[in-house]
């Protein structure tokens, strides 16, 4: 079991990330990805699915064995580099379906996070982009949740359902 993270990663980073922190270690059984926010307001939606769509079956290809969790992009009170909040969120939702539907697609699994919403200012710091402390708990309790079910035999594949 591992975290590979970095903070600020955009899409283009995704890749290189994830070699890297290959090197020297086994493949894992789950890869759970969150990607995308921070090219929300950027990248168009069609643009990002895109991307990530290459990468995921890039991954796909290389690492058939690898059970790929797609983690929804969350919601925010502020989106950076975002002059419409409301066209962020909308595409947000549309490319969390879209991907979400191609992780299905290839014997993959869905974290959904709809107990993290915007309008509830608590879950969120000062700056209205990262969780709080109580923001990440809940977080950390979604993907734990999911993953005991999806190690379940013959366990659900969307969390929750």
């Amino acid at each position: 079991m591992g975290w590979i993270d970095q903070r600020g990663m955009r899409l283009g980073d995704f890749n290189r990330v994830f070699e890297q922190r290959l090197l020297n270690r086994p493949l894992p059984s789950f890869l759970v990805i969150q990607l995308g926010s921070n090219d929300l307001g950027i990248l168009t939606s069609a643009e990002l699915f895109s991307g990530i769509e290459c990468d995921l079956l890039r991954l796909h290809a290389l690492y058939p064995a690898l059970k790929v969790i797609w983690s929804d992009i969350l919601m925010r009170r502020y989106w950076h580099n975002a002059s419409c909040g409301q066209a962020v969120e909308k595409a947000r939702k549309r490319v969390n379906l879209r991907v979400k539907n191609l992780v299905l697609s290839i014997g993959g699994c869905a974290i959904r996070h709809s107990n993290i919403r915007a309008k509830e200012s608590n879950l969120f710091r000062y700056d209205g982009t990262h969780l709080s402390k109580i923001g990440n708990d809940i977080y950390l309790n979604n993907l734990q949740g999911a993953l005991e079910k999806f190690m379940t035999p013959g366990g659900q594949i969307i969390f929750p359902q």
